[in-house]
């Protein structure tokens, strides 16, 4: 009896089932969602994201719409175009994180800004092998490196700064700004200046350009490596002549540790050949002539401060040339320079001396005995005018 009462229930528990089962059988079943599916609306997702500069979530639904891409691609057609859509996506997300960092750089958050981009360029050079020309993969890392090492020198990732500038520079050689840029953190920031010299050292020779040999001299003059700094200013001058450079090769010739005398003349001959100011020229005829002093050639000393000394009087030029003519015995020369003297500083005691025996030789003993009654009591040449004046008498 209780086996068949058992026997009952089991019967009744299995119709249970069974109508259940057919119940739900009659009811329509759920569609699932193919992974094509899910990758279109996880990108149609992502795209209202961006739209919202909600980019995070954009990159993330991106992110997701690929995976599905992904997921689909075993059965997929080649209708489907499912390797050229992940392509499109992942150069979507590469773009998005270029977007961000730029944000969060205007932001002041250079660590998180800098992640961003190394991610972009990350996902780009893993694009490149299947990109074309037209997707202008070389072009958008071109620009990348420089954003990126510009980004890294402000979160303060100088190494880094330094091989993404390179990386820049190896598409834009001819960039002054970022060169300067290495150069300022090796100088600056990695307190390298050594290195920073050999960055421009490097550029300059590789371009022959003159504007990095010319700053290279002014470097190079400023740690007071006058030879180092003749040496790349003369570079600079072979390239092109300009009128700062040949003045400053004038004075590191005239430095105290070169003293090439004739080298700074060259210099300023060329200098001059190139029509300067009036106030420039009148200050090379003084150099040129104060070199042929420093070389013992009084002669070409005193041709070149005449030509000063018309343009600017001084009375220690003067004094210079005035003893030259009194030297040579031109009593007529050293009276006039004597006169030109005592014009401007009549107590000068040297001029009153040449102009006496100027006078005394050309036989104006009236004129060259009152210059001598001045002198008599003067502590330098007091003795010799009263040795005149007993002549004289």
């Amino acid at each position: 009896m209780k086996l068949f009462i058992n026997l009952i229930l089991l019967i009744s528990l299995l119709s249970l089932v069974a109508c259940g089962g057919n119940k739900a059988a009659r009811q329509p079943a759920e569609r699932v969602k193919t992974p094509m599916q899910m990758a279109i609306e996880s990108a149609l997702s992502a795209e209202s994201s961006f739209e919202e500069e909600d980019f995070q979530m954009a990159i993330e639904k991106f992110n997701q719409a690929v995976d599905y891409y992904n997921q689909a691609l075993p059965t997929s057609t080649p209708e489907d175009s499912v390797q050229s859509r992940i392509f499109k996506l992942k150069k979507n997300i590469a773009n998005i994180h270029i977007i961000y960092a730029m944000e969060l750089t205007g932001q002041s958050n250079y660590d998180e800004a800098l992640s961003s981009y190394e991610t972009s360029i990350d996902i780009f050079n893993k694009l490149a092998p299947e990109a074309t020309p037209a997707d202008s993969i070389a072009n958008l890392l071109n620009s990348l490196y420089k954003n990126t090492a510009i980004t890294s020198r402000q979160a303060g990732e100088y190494t880094k700064a330094i091989e993404y500038f390179d990386k820049y520079l190896e598409g834009n050689p001819d960039d002054d700004d970022i060169l300067m840029q290495k150069y300022a953190i090796y100088r600056d920031n990695l307190r390298n200046e050594d290195q920073a010299l050999q960055v421009l050292e490097e550029y300059a020779d590789s371009k022959n350009d003159f504007n990095a040999y010319h700053r290279l001299g002014d470097l190079y003059r400023d740690r007071n490596d006058i030879p180092k700094a003749i040496s790349f200013y003369e570079k600079a001058n072979s390239v092109k002549r300009d009128r700062n450079v040949l003045q400053k090769l004038a004075s590191m010739y005239r430095h105290s540790t070169m003293q090439k005398w004739q080298d700074s003349n060259r210099m300023l001959e060329q200098f001059i050949a190139m029509n300067p100011t009036q106030d420039e020229l009148k200050t090379a005829y003084k150099l040129i002539g104060d070199n042929y002093k420093n070389l013992k050639d009084r002669k070409k000393a005193v041709e070149f401060f005449e030509k000063n000394i018309e343009m600017e009087y001084s009375e220690d030029i003067a004094l210079y040339i005035n003893l030259y003519y009194f030297d040579m015995k031109d009593n007529n020369k050293t009276l006039s320079w004597a006169n030109m003297i005592l014009q401007n500083n009549p107590n000068n005691a040297n001029a009153l001396l040449f102009r006496a025996i100027s006078k005394y030789n050309l036989k104006d003993n009236r004129g060259a005995k009152a210059d001598f009654e001045r002198l008599k009591d003067d502590p330098r040449h007091g003795k010799t005018a009263q040795q005149y004046l007993q002549i004289i008498k």
